[in-house]
């Protein structure tokens, strides 16, 4: 009996002086999460991020200027720069079936496309643009205002963004 209490004192004792790991629910998988370790520096053109005013692009065209984009890497260490554009548009009406009634709900749900473009900020040229999948979402009273319903699709999407962010920057590993 003795000896049944001491082995199970001590795998109680291993297993609570273990390190321990959670992983969010979203969290990227563990290969992407390596892959944004190496990256030295990031900056979010269009978010404050690294202590960076948010940027407006005033057209298409600004994101094919490559001196503009080497100044402005010069400015901030020649990070590596993401930008892009997110849409949000009011998604096709929902069909709603009750027993033999059928009715369409209007302006209950939203679309998000959005593009990533990752730009070298050492010489301003884009290393890659990437449309990402269309997401769809459809709410219900509080839960179908148009801002929680982007939170909800971009907070799907990030994994989409990251791995658009790591292919960029790492196109030998691919």
């Amino acid at each position: 009996m003795f000896r049944l209490l001491l082995v199970s004192l001590a795998t109680i004792s291993t297993a609570a002086c273990a390190p321990h790991v959670v992983r969010p629910p979203n969290a990227p998988p563990a290969a992407l999460q390596m892959k944004l370790a190496s990256l030295p520096r990031i900056w979010v053109a269009s978010a404050p991020v690294l202590e960076v005013e948010p940027l407006a692009i005033d057209s298409e065209a600004r994101l094919g200027d490559v001196p503009y984009w080497r100044r402005l890497g010069d400015e901030h260490g020649r990070p590596l720069i993401v930008t892009g554009s997110v849409k949000l548009r009011v998604a096709p009406a929902r069909v709603v079936h009750r027993g033999a009634r059928t009715t369409y709900a209007y302006a209950t749900g939203r679309v998000l496309d959005s593009t990533v473009v990752v730009i070298d900020g050492g010489t301003g040229e884009r290393l890659s643009t990437q449309a990402l999948a269309s997401r769809m979402r459809y709410g219900v009273g509080r839960f179908g205002a148009p801002l929680v319903l982007y939170v909800a699709m971009m907070e799907g999407a990030m994994g989409d963004w990251l791995e658009t962010i790591t292919t960029a920057s790492h196109p030998a590993h691919n």
